[in-house]
Order: C-alpha cells, then structure tokens, then sequence
C-alpha cells in the first residue's frame, strides 16, 4: 500500500497563507504548549514576527484543516485495503486528493454501509451482465437473449434485468470523480433560482424580492444566501440552481467520458446517472458551500461588529443611574456607585408625572452623580428628554442601547448576582453599568443577543457560540483588568483564566481585602504556573507594591526593565509614568524588546476611545415625524454586507444602504462606518405602513 509522507503542517501553512514558516511553527508550538492566542498575539511577537489575533488564529485554524484532511486520506486508505478494495492507482488518487469534497468523491464508491438499487442488483446477480453490456455494447435483440439467464425473483423478466443493470452501470457513472467534477463545475457555474411556494405570497411578504430571483452562483452575496435559505426554512420559497451546461449536455458529457462509444442504452443510462444520481447530490453540494461560505462572512461580520460594541467608550468610573424605561409599570431607576456596585432603587411614573424626575435629585446630590443612562426601549426617547430637560445642563443624559438587557435580567447570573430583585430593577442596573463600563456588563450577555449581527439566528449554534466566544476573549484581553475591581465574569475571559479561578480570585478579594503585587496571584487555588504566565501580563494593579504591576509589561520583563532603566540611570517611576523619555534615549531602545517598549507607552491605560455625547433631534419623537431630506444626526447600531442601521433617537433604526454610504465605490459598509460611530444622515424614504426607514449619507 502507498506510504503518505508524512505531512509538513508548518510548510503547507505558512504556502496557504503566505505567512514565514519560522512564524507558523512558533505559533504551533506556543498553541501545543497550552499558550492563548491573546497571549501569543501580545507577548510573543518576537517569535512569531509580529502576528496579530486574526493571524495566528488564522494559522491556528487552517493547521487544523489540513491536519484532519490528512488523517481522514489515512484512515480511507487504511478502510480501502482492509475491505480489499485497495489500488495503487486509487491509492495515488486518495494521496493526491486537494480538499475534502474530492477526497470524498474518490472514496464514495467503496464506502462501507451504502445500500442503492445497483447494489441490490448486484447481490441479485446482475453485475456479470453489466460488465459483459459496458464491454460488448450488445443490440437491443441480444441484450434481451442475455437477460432471460439471469432472470430472478427480484428481477422477473428482461426489461427488468435490463433497469436493474442500468442501475448498476448509472452508479458506476455517478461514482466517477472525473464525471462528477465536470458536473460540479457546471453547478457552481450556474444559477440560483427562488420561486415562491403556491399559497404564500401573503405570509412571505418579506421575501418578496425573492419571489422570482435569479442570480449566479459565483456572484450571489452572502447576505442573499442566507435570507434565501431562511425563507426556504420557512417553506415560502423553492431553491434551485440551473447548471451552466444543460442536464442533456452533460449527459452526453457524461457518456462521452465513460464509455468508449455511443449507443442508444448508454446514452440512457448517461442520462439516467446525471439527472438521478450527481445533479440533485451536486446542487444540495453547492447550496451547501454557498450557505458554509455565508455563514462565514456572517460569523466574520458579526466578528467585527461585535469587538466594536464590546470596545465602544466607557462613561467611567463615575457613579450613575440607569433608568428601565416603561408605561404601564413605569420606569425603574437604580443608583450605581463609581464601581458599579448596586445601591438602591425607585419607581419613577415620568408618563403621569414629569415632576416625578426631581425625585432623582437626592441621590444625585448624596452619591455625586455624574451621568444616567435610559434604556433605549419602549417610552426611552420621552423618558431621555424629560430626565434630560431636568438634569442635562449639569449631568449627561445619554440614551443607552439596551438589546440583551432583558435577557440579562432573567439570566442566572443575574439572579446569582441579584437574587432579591425585580426583573425590571436588574434590567435598570444593566443599562447602568452598560453605560459606566460596556465591556464588563456586555460579558454577561449572549453576544447573539445583542442585536448586532447579520442573521445570527441562522448560524449552527456551536459554530456561532466558538466564534463569538473567541471575539471576546480576544476583547476582554485587549483592554484588560483591574484584579482588585474586575467582576468575576469579566476575569473569567482573561487569557488562561476560567469561571472556576475567576470565582476563586473574587473569593480572595471578598472583605476588601485586595491584590497587593502580581505574585500574589500564584496563591490563588487553580493557577499555576502556566495560568499564571498566560494572565498575568492582562492584569492590573494600581497603588500596589510593584508599579510594573500597573502597565502591560508582563512580569517575565520585569527585572530586565529594572536592571535596564538603572543601567541607563533613570528611576522606574520615572519611565512608567514618562515613557516618551524612551524616545529621546537610544540605550533604552537598544536594550528594550520592541513589544516592552509598546507596552510601557500604553501606560497600562484602557485603549477605548473617550465617551463622547451624541444629540438626537428634538423635533424626531417617532417615525411619523420624518420628513423626506430631513438631516439628523444618528449612531451605527449595526454593520451587515448590505448596508449599517443607524439609530436617529426614535424606535425604528434607518437603513443606510451601502450605496449611499459614500459618493465613491465601496466593497463594504466597514470600509467607512463602524459600530457606535456617530454620522449625519439625510431621510431619503419613509415607508409607514412597513416602518422602514431608508437613510443617506451622500453630499453630507
């Protein structure tokens, strides 16, 4: 049997991705050595040269799929000769096979299990039959003679033996990967077509544009895949994809590769193999990668979008209240201090009672409030002007995107946090601390809930679930954490951290006792060395012991930044808090790693941007008071490939279609817009009865 050499990960890696084959074997030997791609990403670009988290997760992934591909040509080599069904001809395909689909291809025939007509027709007999037809190409007269011998129960005349041997040679066509390739092509080569099911225009109104679509194959966006398959999902339309070649070329196609000359019986079995065996099994192929292909882009977009709603600016360390907007049970407020811990609530009825916002006034003198934050609900924009025509000249009244807030509120984090608490008040607390600090509040919340991505709902919950998990981390890590104030659900993303040790680390802290130095982590029950290496650098202690602490320069560099700064002779106080006097000194750039020297000018401080307020018009209330070429100012709420949703202060968000994005051609809407962003818009349509509003940004 043939050999496989054995495989060259880091070669075929590094080829792929035209990355140095030096950098992708550090990146497999960190991973193999239990390292986090944060950590890799921020304390190793040394030896992957400068690698960032899309990169080395990049490596990490395709290293992953060519390694699987070449256990699974092992193991059908290893399935071939024990069945006996071993060739070296089929072995040298089986080695040379590029991806998965054509690897399957070849082995399709002599999988184990597989039950078809032709194989009934061969445990019947018939297969000597179909050999001596494929050899002879017998007339219709003497094919009929032959078949009278091998007339059985299961076949009891000759025009059944004939079908029967039809099955068996149509199979041997539809095994083909030569012929299936060429079919294959022809399908990805064609063109989607959706017509909308009898009966359900009225119920699938939402797929309209949809009810009689086509669009080729190779050019449909990702975005049309996936409303395609949810409407399909939802039986309102009917999916198919015309090949680019016609089902009787490709027969002929098909006989003119498998047989050595034509007739009128293998021309039937031609056709017979390619529209019953390879165009139905090929079309599900295609609609198949073409959905694996949207939903990438979709997990890639929902990526993007949702490292930029976790990284959006932080209010701060200030203390604030959140205010759950509502009518019938009116609005819930909850005072928050600088840590975002919860201190107490109250009932605000603002739709009865204007004057019921000056109840707010004795907290806010008491705990010197400096912001609220109202939920972007139902009654949030009335509630956000009344707070704001009483407090506003004095305090920021921002309204606060409160998509998952809900969620939160009858989560059991939240009832583990606030087991004696209204729902309403828990939703109140979340916008608060949301607005204060967006990372820390938004870790507790199903990323899918968030409402920022492009038909997550559609996505295999596993595949959605590591994406976003992986978006986090890499998030959390790269802003950090204070040990003494970081919510253990917050910790619990850090590289080498989980709940267990986060819950530990709280535990610790429990009766203000707090982090004195770095080390003291080592203590903590679950972490060790490796943990400790691989969350330490993400760590911050302020007004500890050690004013490295405070910085993200890992503790493995501790000592050659003290020895480094006293050979140059300047104190460590001094290039902690003064970093720019690298610049001016040679010897430290010479003696320090570049990654240190990154690492000190950061200061340790949060990298997100400052929060800043953003003015909805007063004369906007709802969608009825829009008027075409109206300019407003508004938030990206949401990024998709065909355009961003912004929010104009009102309860429907506008579509900003990515034509009308820029007055030159962009591929994406992220080229120019990205979450949070604050954009002037012009109205160029209002639909009332469908509540949609479309937006422009052109000659703006």
């Amino acid at each position: 049997m043939i050999e496989l050499k054995e495989l060259n990960i880091a070669g075929e890696t590094s080829k792929a991705l035209k990355i140095s084959e030096k950098s992708v074997r550090a990146v497999l030997e960190l991973t193999e050595s239990g390292c986090t791609i944060p950590f890799i990403a921020r304390y190793r670009k040394e030896m992957t040269g400068n690698l960032d988290e899309v990169k080395v997760a990049e490596t990490i992934d395709f290293a992953e799929k060519i390694s699987n591909l070449d256990k699974r040509k092992r193991a059908i080599l290893k399935s071939l000769e024990e069945t006996g069904n071993y060739t070296d001809e089929l072995g040298h395909s089986v080695a040379g096979a590029a991806d998965m689909t054509t690897l399957e291809d070849i082995y399709a025939p002599f999988k184990p299990g597989r039950k078809t007509k032709a194989d009934k027709a061969v445990e019947a007999g018939l297969q000597p039959f179909a050999e001596y037809i494929m050899l002879n190409d017998p007339t219709e007269a003497v094919m009929n003679e032959k078949a009278k011998a091998f007339v059985c129960d299961a076949y009891p005349d000759a025009s059944a033996v004939k079908e029967g041997v039809k099955e068996i040679i149509a199979q041997k066509i539809a095994d083909n990967a030569e012929i299936r390739a060429v079919v294959r092509k022809s399908t990805e080569c064609g063109t989607v077509v959706s017509k909308v099911k009898r009966g359900k225009k009225e119920s699938g109104t939402l797929y309209s544009d949809y009810f009689d679509f086509r669009e080729s194959a190779q050019k449909i966006t990702p975005h049309r895949i996936m409303a395609l398959s949810r409407a399909e999902k939802e039986e309102i339309l009917n999916l198919s994809i015309e090949p680019a070649a016609s089902a009787e070329e490709l027969s002929k196609k098909a006989e003119s590769m498998f047989f050595a000359k034509r007739s009128p019986f293998f021309e039937e079995c031609s056709a017979y193999a390619v529209s019953s065996r390879i165009l139905g099994s090929l079309e599900t192929e295609t609609f198949s990668k073409l959905r694996d292909l949207a939903i990438e882009a979709s997990l890639d977009l929902f990526h993007k979008n949702l490292e930029q709603i976790l990284l959006m600016p932080p209010f701060g360390e200030k203390a604030v209240i959140g205010i759950d907007p509502g009518i019938r049970t009116g609005c819930k407020a909850a005072l928050l201090d600088e840590h975002g811990n919860f201190v107490e609530s109250m009932l605000l009825n603002l739709h009865l009672d204007k004057n019921e916002a000056k109840k707010l006034e004795k907290w806010i003198e008491k705990y010197n409030v400096k912001g609220i934050a109202v939920g972007s609900g139902t009654f949030g924009r009335e509630a956000h002007e009344i707070l704001k025509s009483f407090f506003g000249r004095t305090l920021v009244v921002a309204s606060v995107s409160e998509d998952g807030a809900s969620i939160y509120s009858a989560s059991a984090v939240a009832r583990e946090e606030f087991p004696d608490l209204d729902l309403t008040v828990r939703g109140a607390i979340s916008i608060g601390r949301r607005f204060q600090d967006p990372l820390s509040e938004l870790v507790k919340i199903p990323p899918e809930s968030l409402g920022v991505g492009q038909y997550q709902h559609d996505i295999p919950a596993k595949k959605l679930s590591e994406r976003l998990k992986r978006t986090v981390e890499w998030a959390v890590n790269r802003v950090g954490a204070n040990l003494n104030t970081a919510s253990p659900y917050l910790l619990a993303y850090i590289s080498g951290l989980d709940s267990k040790k986060s819950a530990e680390i709280a535990a610790y802290r429990q009766g203000g006792r707090r982090f004195k130095n770095i080390e003291e982590l080592r203590n903590i029950k679950g972490i060790g060395a490796k943990s400790f290496e691989q969350c330490a650098g993400f760590l911050r202690i302020f007004g500890g012991d050690e004013i490295l602490d405070s910085t993200g320069v890992h503790p493995e560099s501790y000592d050659l930044v003290k020895d480094t700064a006293k050979k140059c002779g300047i104190l460590l106080e001094d290039l902690v808090k003064n970093p720019e006097i690298i610049d001016k000194n040679q010897k430290l750039k010479e003696l320090l790693p570049p990654s240190v020297i990154e690492e000190l000018k950061k200061r340790g401080l949060d990298p997100r941007e400052k929060f800043e307020q953003v003015e909805f018009s007063e004369e906007v209330r709802t969608i009825s008071d829009l008027k075409e070429g109206m300019i407003l100012h508004g938030i990206v709420s949401n990024i998709t490939d065909f355009g961003a949703f912004v929010d104009i202060g009102i309860k429907e968000k506008g579509l900003l279609h990515i034509s009308e994005i820029a007055d030159k051609f962009i591929r994406h809407p992220s080229e120019c817009l990205k979450l949070g962003q604050k954009v002037t818009v012009r109205i160029k349509n209002i639909d009332i009865e469908r509540k949609r509003i479309s937006l422009s940004m052109k000659d703006l």
